[in-house]
């Protein structure tokens, strides 16, 4: 038979009147607004004075949620060149604009075998 835990008496204290949500967080806010220089080790001694038992972690946790200490924001990364965005093109491509100019020309010339005889007599002379 297994035995039974021995009933522990707990002895009555007086219940402390229950304090409304959340007002250790306010005292907390309150102290750091009012002691923007403290540590939050200060700031809790000064609110376990006030009657409300707290950490330093607590209220290092409190003032991070009210923006107490703010964090750099990382850099935003480089912005890719805009050749990468695109699809690679190879570099002897001709970009329309070039072709229209060029079926121009070779209607001036009157065929393509004319106006391509006339681009290499003139790179002859540029060369």
């Amino acid at each position: 038979m297994p035995r039974r835990a021995k009933a522990i008496e707990v002895e009555a204290t007086p219940v402390a009147a229950k304090q409304p949500h959340g007002a250790k967080t306010a005292a907390i806010k309150q102290a750091l607004i009012a002691n923007p220089t403290k540590s939050p080790t200060e700031i809790a001694e000064m609110v376990t004075e006030q009657g409300f038992e707290t950490t330093a972690n607590y209220v290092s946790g409190v003032k991070a949620k009210i923006g107490g200490k703010k964090r750099k924001k990382k850099a935003a990364p480089a912005a890719a060149p805009e050749a990468a965005a695109g699809p690679a093109l190879p570099k002897d491509a001709v970009s329309i604009g070039l072709l229209q100019k060029a079926k121009k020309l070779a209607a001036q010339f009157g065929s393509i075998k004319e106006a391509k005889a006339a681009i290499d007599a003139l790179a002859q002379i540029l060369d």
